[in-house]
């Protein structure tokens, strides 16, 4: 073996070995609960896997179907994962859920029909292959407009979380489009796709050690006050998650519950409520719900829906709580507001 070729092995050897070894850790240390460290720890993982595949393909002459095809098949896994670990980094509310199980329906139907060999070299050359990194792109694709809309929206994210995140997009990036322009032309070597990885593995993680950014930070919220940034990152979470996921129309919603979704302490939820709107949660928690309510009292179709009807589909336990909450914000109660705007 030429020595460019020791070489090379030895910088992408080292460089999967690394990554599978960071990715353990994020699923293995108990110190580190994010959801976002757990989808990074698994995409690393089957990222080795993949980098791996080439390694093994680049220096041996027959490498067996079923590796070869094992390599492109979680490719469909990896557009998928990055999509949830950007959307998980950016929303603390971001679960994984059973019915996100649908994205990995691609990688299921490839991975049965090459058990059987049902997919043939042939297949893949002429259509397979450009097929999986193209749903790969996709999943890039959405999660750069993601963090871009997040970013335009909210511009909540420390300075740097926002380089952490866009570090890793380009690294992602680099390492798809080393493997497709592979594929279009010989202009591009194989290799270079694992060289890549393995240049970006070394970079994130001197980066994060240096800048602790895969840290929770949760601890910083013990204290009896947070800094500027980080109570307007907690509430800019908070205004995401209402507005989309809308918990306030449960009626035994409670503090705990919501700072609990976020992954941060009720304190440091109550506070960053109080210093960003001026109100305590209860109130803000109310100014949801009659939000709700106003909307359905100027729907024309819901003329015939009583006032009591909707005061309960809204999250209050009672029509006194409602009409209280209602004319302390709107200054009319409910059926004065309904009547003036009907007019």
């Amino acid at each position: 073996m030429k020595t460019e070729h020791i070489l090379i092995l030895l910088i992408c050897g080292l460089g999967v070995i690394h990554g599978f070894i960071l990715g353990l850790y994020l699923l293995t240390q108990k110190d580190i609960k994010l959801t976002s460290n757990k989808i990074l720890g698994v995409l690393l993982i089957l990222f080795g896997i993949r980098i791996s595949k080439s390694i093994f393909l680049y220096f041996t002459v027959d490498l067996d179907y079923i590796l070869i095809t094992l390599g492109l098949t979680i490719i469909l896994l990896l557009g998928p994962l990055f999509y949830f670990y950007t959307k998980s980094f950016l929303l603390r509310s971001f679960k994984i859920e059973k019915k996100l199980l649908i994205h990995g329906i691609p990688f299921l139907v490839f991975l049965i029909l090459n058990s059987f060999k049902l997919l043939t070299k042939d297949f893949y050359v002429s259509f397979g292959i450009y097929l999986i990194y193209l749903h790969f792109l996709v999943y890039i694709l959405a999660s750069f407009f993601l963090k871009k809309s997040f970013v335009q929206k909210e511009d909540t994210l420390t300075s740097l979380k926002k380089t952490w995140l866009t570090l890793i997009h380009i690294g992602i990036i680099f390492i798809w489009a080393s493997y497709f322009f592979f594929l279009l032309g010989d202009t591009i070597p194989y290799i270079l796709g694992p060289l890549i990885y393995s240049v970006a593995i070394y970079s994130l993680s001197l980066w994060a050690i240096i800048n602790k950014a895969l840290k929770e930070d949760d601890k910083k919220y013990q204290s009896s006050s947070l800094n500027n940034e980080k109570s307007k990152e907690i509430f800019t979470q908070l205004e995401y998650y209402f507005q989309n996921e809308k918990p306030f129309l449960n009626p035994d919603l409670k503090l705990q519950m919501v700072a609990s979704e976020l992954n941060v302490t009720s304190h440091s939820l109550s506070q960053s409520v109080n210093e960003n709107c001026k109100q305590n949660f209860q109130q803000y928690l109310n100014s949801y719900r009659i939000k709700e309510a106003k909307e359905i009292l100027l729907s024309e179709k819901n003329k015939k829906i009583t006032i009591s009807s909707i005061a309960y589909d809204c999250g209050f336990n009672s029509i006194s709580a409602f009409n209280t909450a209602f004319k302390k914000i709107v200054n009319q109660t409910p059926s004065q507001f309904r009547k003036t705007e009907s007019n």
